[in-house]
């Protein structure tokens, strides 16, 4: 029963489409209406993963390329792949994780009903990999497994809600509105970046609003600029890589085409993603009013990165193509410091470094959004650095790869000294409780 449960929670459309069940139930529509907004709130998620998968897909033969191009030797950052295999190593924490990702999930849901951070955590697999770096951190200071779900699940339900309501001010710089918060670990990388970009930018000048001649109006496109972007990406790569090494990925296809038509899928990927994210936006938004209006008054659904995407789309490959630039400096910089290289994260620098640029350029402008990008590459591979030498990877099976999600590499270390995390943790926690009252009475 507990692994069913959990299989739901980590499943993103089942997830979303039971809420928006329950929260088009609440408000008394029709039978037709209800079915009808469950299955297009289901599809619109799928419809959205498919997008990422795709774009996944289509990105890691030029990951792999480009580390061979430039002989990058080092660990890869995947938070998914270091929680996997603390998982699969110690079953000590995969049992106890899987306790405080569901209970954890019921604490969220209790704050966000009796306090004033109203945030509902509803991305799946960021539910997971906090679970298991919280599980592990406690499990590595010696706690025994009743401390550390009873602990965990604390920490876990009180971590879902401050990590949105950190996100939130920029959110509603963003959207005008509170209809919706960001569900990722990603959120003490981007906003402070965010924040550097605003002290340095230009909030009069946006990235969206950037004027060019008739002749290049084609680059307002979403479809055309992010095929333009990743057509160049890919064919400076698959050229200085050569014929013979892109041949394994290419097969019999020619490498400048094979490279053309990988910047294409990628595109492809793009607008896959924005139509499920309009689609489910569409369904879910209305439908949490019931549970907001009825369970858990004022309750603000917290969603995965990509609900900002079609928000700023110019912002999004700034923040893409600045991040990894950061990225590439913090390599050297952390091979300087640490003596260790983490190695370019492509999929984060869009994902989340884009995430940076929509910020930044919210609180800055298109400079803004530059220096955003910037700010959060660095600290996303020189903080995966730090937390390398801090932890034992290896250990617990996961040689080889290292943290990508800041959130959990500044979880990990303070609760490094669980007694003083815990303590930072709900210290925050009280802090933003108190902002939000005094920010509501003004």
């Amino acid at each position: 029963m507990l692994d069913f449960i959990l299989n739901i929670i980590k499943t993103p459309a089942i997830v979303l489409a039971l809420v928006a069940l329950i929260g088009l139930t609440l408000q008394k529509k029709s039978i037709g209406d209800v079915f009808s907004g469950t299955v297009k709130t289901a599809i619109g998620m799928l419809v959205l993963s498919a997008g990422s998968g795709l774009i996944v897909t289509e990105i890691l033969p030029f990951v792999d390329l480009f580390s061979t191009v430039f002989s990058l030797q080092g660990f890869a950052t995947s938070s998914e792949a270091v929680v996997g295999a603390m998982q699969s190593a110690v079953p000590v924490i995969a049992s106890t994780s899987a306790l405080i990702m569901a209970i954890g999930f019921l604490v969220n849901v209790l704050i966000a009903r009796f306090s004033p951070l109203k945030y509902i955590f509803l991305t799946g697999h960021m539910m997971w990999i906090l679970s298991v770096a919280i599980a592990g951190s406690l499990f590595v200071a010696n706690y025994d497994q009743t401390m550390i779900v009873a602990i965990g699940s604390v920490l876990q339900g009180v971590l879902m809600v401050l990590f949105p309501a950190i996100g939130q001010p920029m959110v509603r710089k963003l959207t005008g509105n509170d209809n919706f918060a960001i569900a990722h670990l990603t959120t003490l990388g981007t906003v402070p970046a965010a924040y550097i970009g605003g002290l340095l930018g230009d909030k009069t000048k946006s990235a969206e609003d950037i004027k060019l001649p008739e002749s290049l109006e084609f680059f307002k496109d979403t479809s055309m600029s992010v095929s333009i972007v990743m057509g160049i990406f890919y064919l400076v790569v698959v050229i200085l890589a050569g014929p013979e090494t892109v041949a394994p990925y290419a097969g019999t296809t020619n490498y400048i085409v094979y490279g053309l038509l990988k910047a294409m899928g990628f595109t492809a990927g793009i607008l896959i993603l924005l139509q499920g994210v309009r689609m489910f936006l569409g369904e879910l938004v209305p439908a949490f009013k019931g549970i907001s209006d009825k369970l858990v008054p004022g309750a603000i659904p917290a969603l995965d990165v990509p609900a900002l995407f079609a928000y700023a789309p110019n912002s999004l490959m700034i923040g893409f193509i600045t991040a990894v630039v950061g990225m590439i400096v913090a390599m050297f910089v952390s091979s300087a410091v640490f003596k260790v290289v983490p190695l370019v994260s492509i999929i984060g620098a869009f994902f989340t470094g884009g995430v940076a640029g929509i910020f930044g350029n919210a609180a800055g402008g298109r400079r803004g959004a530059v220096i955003a990008g910037l700010v959060y590459g660095f600290l996303l591979i020189f903080g995966s650095a730090l937390l390398f030498t801090i932890f034992d990877y290896a250990a617990y099976g996961a040689a080889g790869v290292g943290h990508d999600c800041i959130d959990v590499m500044v979880t990990m270390g303070l609760l490094k000294n669980p007694m003083i995390g815990i303590v930072v943790i709900l210290v925050a926690f009280v802090g933003y409780c108190v902002y939000e009252v005094k920010r509501k009475k003004a």
